[in-house]
């Protein structure tokens, strides 16, 4: 009887597995992109382009600061991908006042 049920909880673990990650990918995917009319993006600042950031509104910024290095930026090296401080997909020249460099 014990073999069986491990078995079964062993067959079991990749299905679990799947359940958790696959609708994670698949929002990623659907996830809208950030505009910089979004009330969120408009509060920190949110640039498409890290170049057009208002410099004396923003002095601690510099045109290195980009989303593609950020540390909230989800895909390091992708065009564009999920920022997890918005919760939408940003460009990876993208810049906001929530900027942390990557490690």
């Amino acid at each position: 009887m014990m073999n069986g049920r491990r078995q079964f909880v062993l067959q079991l673990a990749p299905l679990a597995g799947a359940a958790v990650i696959l609708p994670r990918i698949a929002r990623a995917k659907d996830l809208p992109v950030l505009t910089e009319t979004d009330p969120v993006a408009i509060a920190l600042g949110f640039k498409l382009d890290t170049n057009k950031v208002e410099q004396t509104r923003y002095p601690m910024h510099t045109r290195e600061q980009t989303c593609g290095n950020c540390l909230h930026f989800m895909k390091p090296g992708a065009d564009h991908a999920r920022c997890d401080i918005f919760s939408k997909t940003v460009p990876k020249n993208g810049w906001c006042n929530a900027y942390v460099k990557r490690a």
